[in-house]
Parts: structure tokens; sequence; C-alpha cells
């Protein structure tokens, strides 16, 4: 199957895209390399969109000057959230897996979570566009595609470890991925907040 039809199977039919990608033989370190790549690819992106999308608000931009968040917005930063934000994803289903009887390979589980991230990498790109006609086109186009990732990425768990309900994956997994999102990016902010700027955040 050529590339394009790849995508649009994606963004149509997530639930086929185990099938699709069944012949396709990735290995373990293959796989990490990819969460790098996408992790230091979209980081790059969401950085520039959000400083392009900050810098077009007189507000915003006096307020990023002067909080000490700031450093959030940096690339380095954002990769390294990046990379937590796949692991968590990765770490979740495998939890979740444990109550499945269907056993899956963490190879291919990882090449079709990945190219679900590649396809929402696409998504975003296209994003771009929408900043220079209206900011709020980019933050509806920008809630479109986290609703794709998640019931794509809840259709293609639910395929490989036969659950019955895409919703309740897609449900519990949401719940899981933000509770843990939630703790790890406060402590993370905290951590840089005491190492780069002296002081701690008050939560």
């Amino acid at each position: 199957m050529k590339l394009k039809q790849l995508l649009t199977t994606s963004l149509r039919r997530p639930a086929e895209l185990p099938d699709i990608l069944s012949p396709v033989k990735l290995k373990l370190n293959t796989v990490f390399e990819g969460a790098i790549f996408i992790a230091a690819t979209t980081s790059l992106l969401n950085s520039s969109l959000d400083r392009l999308i900050f810098k077009s608000s007189e507000n915003a931009s006096k307020l990023l000057e002067n909080n000490s968040l700031s450093f959030i917005f940096d690339p380095l930063s954002m990769f390294a959230f990046e990379v937590i934000f796949i692991l968590t994803i990765f770490f979740s289903i495998l939890f979740f897996s444990n109550f499945s009887s269907q056993k899956v390979s963490i190879e291919e589980l990882g090449k079709n979570v990945l190219f679900l991230f590649l396809v929402a990498y696409i998504f975003k790109f296209t994003q771009v566009f929408f900043i220079f006609i209206s900011i709020d086109l980019y933050y509806i186009f920008r809630f479109v595609e986290m609703l794709w990732f998640i019931w794509a990425l809840s259709s293609v768990v639910s395929i490989l470890y036969k659950f019955r309900s895409v919703l309740l994956t897609a449900f519990f997994g949401t719940i899981t991925v933000s509770l843990l999102m939630g703790f790890i990016f406060v402590t993370f902010v905290s951590l840089m907040q005491f190492l780069f700027v002296g002081n701690t955040l008050n939560v």
C-alpha cells in the first residue's frame, strides 16, 4: 500500500492499521530511534508554533518575557516532554495489556503507535497555515487532532489486544495518561525551576 493510502486509512479507519502494518518488521532499537525522531521533530514544530502564536499577542509576549515558566517553550524542554509523553503512552498501554489474554510484542505495538504519532505530526504540520488565517481555526483543528489521536490510538489498541469497546479503551486510557502526565509535568517543571531558575513551583 502506498504511503498516501496508508495515511488516508489511518485518518479514516485506524482499526485497519494493525493488519496493514503486520508485514512490516521492526527491531526494538528501531522503535526507540523512531520515538526519538518523532519527539525531536514534534518538539521543534510545537516550539515554533507556540512562539509564533504568543508573539502574535502583545500581552502574551510580555507574559512570557516576565514569567519563569517561559523555559517550557524551549525546544529542549519540549523534546524531553515529548519523550516522556510517548513513553507514558507506551507504559499505559502495556499496563492495560495485562487485562487481555492477547500477547503483543513491544515491536508490534511500537510500530503501530509510532505510525499514529507520525500521522499526527503531519496533521499538526498542516495546521501551520491556519495560524496565518485565524488563531481560532488553529485551535479548533488542534482540538480535532487531539480527538482523532485518542480515537485512532484507542481503535488500534482495541484491535491489538481484542478489547471489546473502543470508547472504554479511550476513556480509561485518557484518564490514565492525563493523570500521569499531570504528575510528571508538575514534577518536571518544579525540577527545572529549581535547577535553572532558582526557585520551585508553588503547587
